[in-house]
């Protein structure tokens, strides 16, 4: 896909993505309504945000519904994630759908209501983590089984788990019938190859978007393999922004072109 440029960056070129970032999927648990899990992970995810504060790195955070539930069952869970949000991170949505290993239990998928976990549409879902995101709006996210649960507020669509994902042009596509901009994503594990992720982070065109995933039990296990990631990139003068800034900038800077095949869940090589 070849991409037009609207106005020259060459004035001030550097090595390296246009822009890179790291979301992280904050996992459902085992259990639709058991928020145990959450509990658990809760100082962990805390812990995780305040590394990327020491680093300026902006995250995108992708929460599950369950995370929006615990969060907003506590007042100072809450005013500590909207201090997030003051310090520039972004609220963002994480969905698994019902082919997932780890459902949520939220799906618009017909005959799946009477399903064990079942919690509501996808509707419901979006109206609970959207009110964790306010008063910002929700507008990224990684969601699965797009065909039936794609909603629309996504405008922002991140996928991937490959390495080969992790460098991408933003695209144009078309997911459940809802039009969105996707970009790529490779998945950073606590036990990851973190070399291949900067030589490709190395590889990276001026056009390109970088982006990284991983998950809060992952920095649990390993906080260290994180923080060499923000370590690395700020020693590339790079700087970790959301999904969301990165792609209204990268609007003002590159034409972005449209994709008949996005990347899609289903297609990925594993399921995380």
């Amino acid at each position: 896909m070849n991409l037009q440029t609207k106005k020259s960056v060459n004035d001030k070129k550097v090595s390296g993505p246009f822009a890179t970032f790291l979301a992280i999927h904050f996992e459902v648990g085992g259990d639709t309504k058991d928020l145990e899990y959450q509990s658990r992970f809760w100082p962990a995810a805390a812990g995780l945000v305040e590394l990327a504060d020491h680093y300026d790195a902006k995250l995108t955070l992708q929460f599950n519904p369950q995370w929006a539930e615990y969060i907003l069952k506590e007042n100072n869970r809450l005013a500590l994630l909207k201090s997030w949000q003051k310090n520039g991170h972004e609220v963002a949505l994480h969905h698994h759908g019902y082919d997932h290993r780890n459902w949520n239990g939220y799906t618009n998928r017909p005959g799946k209501s009477n399903a064990p976990g079942y919690r509501g549409r996808v509707e419901d879902m979006i109206d609970l983590v959207a009110r964790l995101a306010a008063p910002y709006k929700l507008l990224s996210g990684t969601i699965t089984d797009e065909g039936s649960d794609h909603p629309e507020c996504i405008k922002y669509d991140t996928e991937g788990i490959r390495i080969d994902h992790a460098r991408s042009r933003p695209q144009r596509v078309v997911l459940g019938g809802n039009n969105a901009v996707q970009v790529g994503m490779a998945f950073l594990s606590f036990d990851g190859d973190i070399r291949s992720f900067k030589e490709e982070y190395a590889r990276s065109e001026e056009d390109e978007v970088f982006g990284v995933v991983t998950h809060e039990y992952d920095f649990r296990k390993n906080p260290g393999m994180i923080e060499e990631w923000l370590r690395f990139i700020r020693s590339q003068g790079g700087t970790i922004k959301t999904v969301s800034d990165i792609i209204a900038d990268y609007q003002k800077v590159f034409s972005i072109g449209r994709n008949d095949r996005p990347l899609t869940f289903s297609d990925d090589v594993a399921v995380q």
